[in-house]
């Protein structure tokens, strides 16, 4: 990998590990006292082996050093009782150290858990704060591949980085017991896995390359069924299903082929592990058996502490290979998150209030969509919008309907000039006021997979039943709540998948309705419906009293001649403003 490469990887290695680090800083401050516990009893019950093998061998004192101070504890005890007295000590050490390890994994479960929850809680957060362009402009299938995959990757990640951290710990307890053991010995025997671990080491740097690999695949996976679920009855009524298919297993082959590379390094890194644990543990035998004259209980005793080194040191390098793996998901999220700012409220001023039921000027207001090159949006527009005004809205795709509607509704900000309520800029600080007054209803309305009515009173509405009655009378959706078999506690399915395009429409409708809004935007909202019944819907929502400012996109000419006002734009601007 070249130094760029390879700084760069540091770099955002350095950065997920204090990510992870300030997250369980906060919250765990008692996990690293069971880490260090549960290693510390780890290497009680390894030492206490080397007793308890000399009793087996020996039946006299045959240690030297450190080892020789655990058998004479018992100085006093009969050798008959010896044994059983060793075992209930090392069967003590055990069953402490299992406790100590089941609050120790139950804490790291709910570290990696809780991890996972605030990265999904915080990019759910900005996707919330941000502004309407910003969030337009990532793609569906970008949040939604960060939401699940993505973050997934980061979770396993954590995983790793938690379990390596406990197995280093878990190494240098183990370490240090083997030195204690047999200090030549231990040394030669972890200086040979020192070297074979910064020989394997070099495999991290192709790793996160497949890593990066697999968060594009992936990707394209997402836009890519993303477009086919949007014009799905297209694609299928032309036949057009199959060419989907096709390019759909093209980016899971090249997804599958990066995938299976990264277990195929994980199983040859295993392998390669236990070769070289079992290749050092027969050479320091060896040398302690032939050239030292190690006592056998020791050999034994340090035979099974290297082969419990070697474990978490395995762990510890496929560790940081997941980890590698995992890097370039975690580095997309926290892309996503600087692109979108989380907004500070903490400090933020109240929401400013705007006058109820006032005129709504545009002056001079230009806002042109730059991905676009500027081609699309409106521009120098200057007009006045009269509360209870009817207006219909036509003009040409593109020729800035949509931009007008989005300036009104707040989700778009002019780049010239400025839009008043009253007397009262409508900007960040007014614009929570504003579209809590504001109804705004799409050709394609959404609602969930849950019942007529939680759809309905979305948003916290509050509405009693005579209102939703009155609502769905208004835009003819009574009857389609009257022929579903449980009425308002009807299932109307994913995206109102049971009802019809025109039933959706109407719902949509009279969710609008039960806001009580100041303003109704209306974009192609009545265009699956038929000329008589759009005709009905309209003539019943002109005759509402009070009745709200109501902004009608549509390219149906009785649409148009059906409001008080007409505005037509071209090009992004205003070329006609006729009153009936």
């Amino acid at each position: 990998m070249p130094e760029s490469g390879k700084s760069q990887a540091l770099g955002q290695a350095g950065g997920f590990i204090r990510d992870l680090a300030n997250y369980v800083g906060r919250r765990t401050p008692g996990l690293l006292l069971l880490v260090a516990a549960g290693a510390v009893l780890e290497g009680a019950s390894l030492f206490l082996l080397v007793p308890l093998l000399a009793t087996l061998f020996a039946g006299d004192n045959p240690l030297s050093g450190l080892p020789a101070a655990v058998w004479t504890l018992l100085p006093q005890v009969r050798d008959s009782a010896r044994l059983p007295i060793i075992l209930l000590l090392f069967g003590g050490v055990m069953g402490l150290r299992a406790l100590v390890l089941w609050q120790r994994d139950l804490r790291l479960g709910a570290l990696q858990i809780g991890y996972l929850e605030s990265k999904r809680s915080m990019l759910a957060q900005a996707l919330a704060d941000s502004r309407w362009t910003e969030l337009n402009a990532l793609g569906h299938g970008r949040i939604t591949h960060l939401m699940s995959g993505d973050i997934q990757r980061c979770s396993a990640g954590v995983h790793f980085l938690l379990q390596g951290g406990v197995a280093v710990v878990l190494v240098v307890v183990q370490a240090a017991v083997a030195v204690m053991l047999a200090p030549q010995l231990a040394l030669v025997a972890l200086g040979l896995l020192a070297v074979g671990a910064l020989v394997m080491g070099r495999w991290l740097g192709a790793t996160r390359y497949i890593g990066a690999r697999v968060t594009a695949a992936n990707m394209a996976i997402m836009v890519e069924l993303g477009r086919f679920l949007g014009g799905l009855k297209a694609a299928m009524s032309q036949n057009m299903d199959a060419a989907f298919v096709a390019g759909f297993r093209r980016d899971l082959d090249l997804a599958a082929r990066q995938q299976i590379a990264f277990v195929n390094r994980q199983a040859a890194l295993r392998v390669m592990w236990s070769l070289l644990g079992a290749a050092v543990a027969c050479g320091v035998l060896m040398l302690g058996y032939f050239v030292l004259g190690s006592p056998p209980a020791v050999l034994l005793a340090l035979l099974v502490v290297l082969a419990r080194v070697a474990a978490p040191a395995a762990q510890i390098q496929s560790g940081m290979q997941q980890i590698a793996y995992a890097l370039p998901a975690w580095q997309a999220l926290q892309q996503i998150l600087t692109e979108l700012p989380l907004r500070d409220r903490t400090g933020e001023p109240a929401t400013s209030q705007l006058p109820r039921n006032r005129p709504v000027r545009f002056e001079g207001v230009t806002c042109l969509h730059t991905a676009s090159g500027g081609r699309g949006g409106v521009r120098e527009l200057s007009i006045a919008l009269q509360p209870g005004e009817l207006i219909a809205v036509g003009g040409s795709s593109g020729a800035g309907k949509t931009t007008f509607a989005d300036l009104l509704a707040g989700l778009l900000e002019p780049q010239q000039g400025q839009i008043t309520v009253g007397d009262q800029r409508l900007d960040a600080g007014t614009v929570p006021d504003w579209r809590s007054r504001l109804a705004y209803v799409t050709q394609d309305p959404l609602l969930f997979n849950d019942t007529v009515r939680n759809n309905l009173l979305w948003g916290g509405v509050d509405a009693d039943e005579t209102a939703i009655a009155r609502a769905l009378e208004l835009t003819g959706a009574d009857q389609v709540v009257g022929r579903m078999p449980e009425g308002l506690d009807s299932i109307v399915g994913e995206n109102g998948a049971l009802v019809s395009g025109g039933e959706r429409q109407r719902l949509a409708l009279s969710r609008a309705l039960l806001r009580r809004p100041e303003v109704m935007i209306l974009d192609e909202a009545t265009s699956a419906l038929d000329a008589e019944s759009e005709a009905a819907v309209l003539a019943a929502l002109a005759a509402l009293e009070p009745r709200p400012l109501m902004v009608v996109i549509s390219h149906r000419p009785q649409v148009l001649a059906a409001c008080d006002r007409r505005l037509m734009f071209e090009g992004g601007r205003l070329i006609d403003d006729t009153r009936r």
